[in-house]
């Protein structure tokens, strides 16, 4: 049994009810009226969060989530939100919340993450210290190794690069792949 504001309300009440009433909720993430801020607390087993990647300018209830009473309601309701703004991404969770991955992330086109490293950014920061580690190597490698400190500072710029060059190849890869899947043969 759980305290929700001031009642106490058990899990099967609060499944009974949304599924009597099957009305999206939005639920405030962070609601200081509440002894526990955790959302996810006051879900149901059953229930799944849209959160969103940004609110419209002057929205009453930010940050808030919506919950659905099935996935399907969720997807479709993500999806809708996704089309009507590109900018949008939608992240679906269950009712334990952030443990484990998200069931479902959904992008608009005009989504960009601010987190991630770009494509452009990847392959500049890559090949930069690729190229100009293996070539401060050659340089090493042509004196017998009489310098080192070339072939030193070379093979420890080399990794990093090699490792963006690496996961830009894979994205790009996986990128292709996702359009030509979603295309059809």
């Amino acid at each position: 049994m759980r305290s929700y504001g001031r009642t106490a309300i058990s899990h099967p009440t609060i499944a009974r009810y949304t599924a009597r009433v099957n009305i999206p909720r939005e639920l405030p993430l962070d609601d200081d009226r509440l002894t526990h801020g955790a959302w996810c607390d006051r879900m149901a087993p059953g229930e799944f969060a849209v959160h969103y990647s940004s609110f419209p300018a002057g929205a009453a209830n930010v940050p808030f989530c919506t919950v659905f009473a099935s996935l399907t309601e969720a997807v479709n309701h993500a999806e809708k939100q996704v089309r009507e703004c590109p900018d949008l991404r939608c992240t679906i969770y269950d009712h334990r919340g952030f443990v484990g991955p998200p069931l479902k992330d959904i992008r608009g086109a005009g989504f960009k993450d601010k987190f991630s490293l770009s494509p452009a950014f990847r392959r500049w920061a890559g090949v930069i210290p690729f190229f100009g580690g293996s070539a401060l190597t050659i340089i090493d490698w042509r004196t017998d190794f009489a310098l080192s400190w070339p072939a030193m500072i070379g093979t420890r710029i080399m990794a990093p690069g090699f490792g963006l060059l690496f996961m830009d190849v894979i994205l790009t890869i996986n990128e292709r792949r996702k359009k030509r899947d979603s295309t059809g043969p």
